[in-house]
């Protein structure tokens, strides 16, 4: 075999960088690679515009899509990416949050004097929710910019685009009338770059913000921003007479804050208002009606109270997805809870469906979650009689269309930019996979790709606790045991630390402390043998653990387990033919591994396609984990590759490393 078409294969086989200099350069875990022309083939596409393609083909270009569609051809000079058990979307977008903003400096002296804004010039740089204007009081900051602050390394970007989110609606926490907002691209080279569109919408909150000073109370908060109203529209009564004929008239004063109302008012921008119960959506309701505005509810939990009247002001909704939950985790000498609070609970879920049944025009927004816990929650809306593409629409389409940017965002088409996602499994599902994500045409690296569930399939014991992780009908699941009792986890996520070299895990669990039943947030890293992390109740991180790999999690039928692993208990089976595939990123391989075993010694081959079949050689079983190591040879050089697997029934989970990369490979063993 030629060195030129065997590194070719090596590099599909190992998801490597041999393409070339610049990918391996370009492509780290979390970044994003240039953008260049791909092909998706045979892929199920959800071009949401229109109906789902179940086998089809999307090609990118220069950052934009230029074919979608069932017979499309993708041209000879795209990367092609094998989409098969795929499901590819448009980008995700946030309707309404605060990704990309740089973490807030430590507190500053108040500055000395009115600070007058300059129009076009780069806001002064204190803490975001203090931001000094000419006239008005602490929490009113409608001059600023959202677009004026983003950064490409921002709080929350990276998480989002792992999750696959690709772009965002923006806007700083802090303040009663926050700013004007941007919607920006979640990867980019530049601040310039992100911004998509600005502004995009005012932003209100009518609530108390934290500081001394007036306003100090509700009626206070409304009050003032109400006569800030009254005197922006004084104010351009001023400068248009002004300007008419300024003869004999005093200049009136330059106000960038009551400057920056006068597109609202003008209807020329929509205003958000951050509102979530029916009396908070009704007094931001009356409030748009009061001055004319353009209205649109942000949060909106109990908007389907009041769904005649958010129709009757043909106001949409961004939804947030961070549903009410407990505060405080449940205990058995708990108080119970108050049936209210039940029935909030339960009719968060049911607020979706009952904006589309009304028509009422809604998207989602995280509301604060992680990504892809949010993701999660968008299934108890479907669960709860939202309808599946609405749910998708609502997260792509639909916000694209709200803020005036779907003729180049939210669908699958011709022409629109190459901002898309694709899934293994439900988009809705915890046990979703995301494959790749493009944004603007280039492909962000995931870390979490090559992190398999199996990696940590089994028990791992410490002085007085154990944690038992297992796959049941292909979803991770654990508990921890106290004493006798064991105690089932949630929240249980894998990934890799910031180098991308150890594998991380994270869970939540009820435990006993101080007499009572706390939540206990666990994290730590985890090699084949150890697992070190950290419990933390209320805060208060606890001393550190040091748990060490037990037993092989019960084999499932099908799989036999003898003999013994170093008197740690039963050693799995690995003998019979395992068909795999090899998979980094999008890409994927076939393989077939035959294994005999002899009580802890393994060996076999491994056939990698038209790379050939290569012995194995130095394996071993401990536990439920087998080691081998291979070598290949083309060109007088000799590679060599170590596969590390878990072993669960007939399913076999693990890594392949070679010098130039790590690839995770799953298959099955044929009864």
């Amino acid at each position: 075999m030629r060195t030129s078409t065997f590194s070719v294969l090596l590099c599909l086989a190992l998801g490597s960088a041999l393409l070339t200099p610049a990918a391996a350069q370009s492509e780290r875990p979390g970044e994003v690679a240039p953008a260049r022309s791909y092909a998706i083939v045979n892929a199920r596409l959800v071009p949401v515009a229109g109906p789902p393609i179940e086998r089809g083909t999307v090609v990118m270009r220069n950052g934009l899509i230029v074919a979608v569609g069932a017979d499309v051809k993708p041209p000879a000079d795209a990367r092609q990416l094998d989409g098969t058990g795929l499901t590819v979307y448009p980008g995700l977008m946030e309707a309404v949050g605060h990704l990309g903003f740089a973490p807030a400096p430590l507190a500053t002296p108040p500055l000395a004097g009115p600070v007058r804004a300059t129009p076009g010039a780069t806001p002064p740089a204190v803490p975001v929710g203090g931001l000094a204007n000419s006239t008005r009081p602490n929490g009113f900051q409608p001059e600023l910019l959202a677009a004026e602050l983003v950064r490409p390394n921002g709080d929350g970007l990276e998480a989002a685009r792992q999750a696959g989110f690709t772009t965002a609606l923006t806007i700083p926490r802090d303040g009663i009338v926050l700013g004007r907002s941007a919607v920006i691209a979640l990867a980019a080279d530049s601040p310039r770059e992100m911004v998509i569109r600005t502004p995009v919408a005012l932003h209100i909150a009518f609530r108390v913000v934290s500081g001394s000073g007036y306003p100090n109370s509700l009626m206070g908060v409304f009050s003032m921003v109400r006569q800030a109203f009254l005197d922006a529209q004084q104010y351009q009564a001023h400068w248009a007479a002004y300007r008419a004929n300024p003869r004999g008239m005093k200049r009136p004063a330059d106000d960038p804050s009551l400057e920056a109302l006068l597109p609202a008012l003008n209807r020329e921008l929509p205003v958000v208002f951050h509102a979530d119960t029916e009396r908070e959506i009704i007094r931001a309701l009356d409030f748009a009606r009061e001055f004319n505005l353009r209205p649109i509810i942000a949060g909106g939990r109990e908007a389907e109270k009041v769904a005649d009247r958010l129709k009757a002001d043909q106001a949409a909704v961004l939804l947030s997805l961070n549903f009410p939950k407990r505060t405080t985790a449940f205990a058995p000498e708990a108080d119970p809870e108050p049936l209210s609070l039940l029935r909030a609970r339960t009719a968060a879920l049911k607020t979706a469906a009952a904006l589309h049944s009304a028509g009422i025009p809604f998207a989602f927004q995280t509301g604060g979650l992680s990504p892809a816990e949010a993701l999660s929650n968008v299934k108890k809306a479907t669960e709860n009689g939202l309808p599946a593409e609405a749910a998708i629409r609502a997260l792509t389409l639909r916000p694209a269309e709200m803020f005036g940017l779907a003729d180049r965002l939210g669908s699958l088409e011709a022409g629109k930019v190459a901002n898309l996602v694709a899934v293994r499994g439900d988009l809705f599902d915890a046990r979703r996979k995301v494959a790749f994500v493009f944004i603007d045409g280039a492909m962000v690296n995931l870390r979490s790709s090559n992190v398999t569930p199996g990696e940590i399939a089994g028990t791992w014991e410490t002085k007085d606790l154990k944690l038992t992780f297992s796959r049941e009908n292909n979803e991770l699941k654990g508990k921890v045991r106290v004493g006798d009792t064991d105690v089932e986890v949630r929240e249980l996520r894998l990934g890799l630390d910031e180098d991308a070299s150890l594998s991380t895990v994270r869970f939540v669990a009820d435990l006993p402390r101080d007499g009572a039943t706390r939540a206990a947030i666990f994290t730590g890293k985890y090699t084949s043998d150890e697992l070190r992390g950290t419990f933390t109740v209320d805060g208060k991180a606890e001393p550190e653990r040091l748990f060490k790999r037990g037993t092989a999690p019960p084999a499932t039928p099908g799989a036999a387990a003898t003999g013994t692993a170093n008197g740690s208990g039963a050693v799995f089976d690995f003998t019979g033919t395992w068909n795999l595939t090899i998979s980094f990123g999008p890409q994927s391989l076939p393989a077939t591994m035959t294994l005999r075993q002899e009580g802890t010694n393994v060996s076999g081959t491994l056939s990698l396609g038209p790379v050939g079949t290569v012995e194995l050689s130095n394996g071993r079983v401990t536990g439920n984990r087998m080691e081998a190591t291979a070598r290949v040879d083309f060109g007088g050089r000799s590679v060599e590759l170590q596969l590390s697997g878990t072993g669960n029934g007939n399913s076999l989970e693990g890594t392949v490393t070679s010098p130039q990369g790590t690839a995770a490979f799953s298959g099955t063993r044929p009864q």
